[in-house]
């Protein structure tokens, strides 16, 4: 299994996408295609350098909770049991409410499982941005 310790230059794409600013980037792609543990720079941005997100800086943008119709659900995450046929070997991303007697509220509209959790955090930037939540900046 290949462990990736930064987003994809495909990830940061999408990252941008939805308005994450590079300046929040700890990493970077260099113009050879090699990632530095640098920060990014945007003025760097004209010789061809990516910006890159550690796991680490990709959960410190997202929101520790959030209210959803009125109530406060938070950030939850799981590693899926390799033995469940269906979906094993897998991370998942989720809020969940804040107390337990209310309905949990998994996000249904957007895969939130992926086999490495650097994907399952940018699926979380995604929906989260297409849904109007404000990220955390860093």
């Amino acid at each position: 299994m290949k462990t990736n310790i930064a987003t994809t230059s495909e990830q940061s794409d999408r990252l941008l996408r939805c308005g994450v600013s590079a300046d929040t980037a700890d990493m970077m792609f260099t113009p050879h295609n090699t990632l530095s543990v640098e920060p990014y720079k945007e003025a760097l941005k004209d010789r061809g350098y990516i910006p890159a997100w550690s796991l680490s800086a990709l959960l410190e943008l997202l929101p520790k909770a959030i209210d959803i119709d009125g109530y406060t659900y938070r950030m939850s995450a799981y590693f899926e049991d390799p033995d469940e046929p269906v979906i094993g070997n897998q991370w998942c991303l989720f809020y969940k409410p804040k107390k337990s007697t209310e309905k949990s509220h998994y996000i249904d509209d957007v895969p939130m499982y992926a086999p490495d959790l650097i994907e399952c955090a940018v699926l979380m930037v995604e929906w989260l941005t297409r849904h109007n939540y404000k990220l955390n900046e860093i």
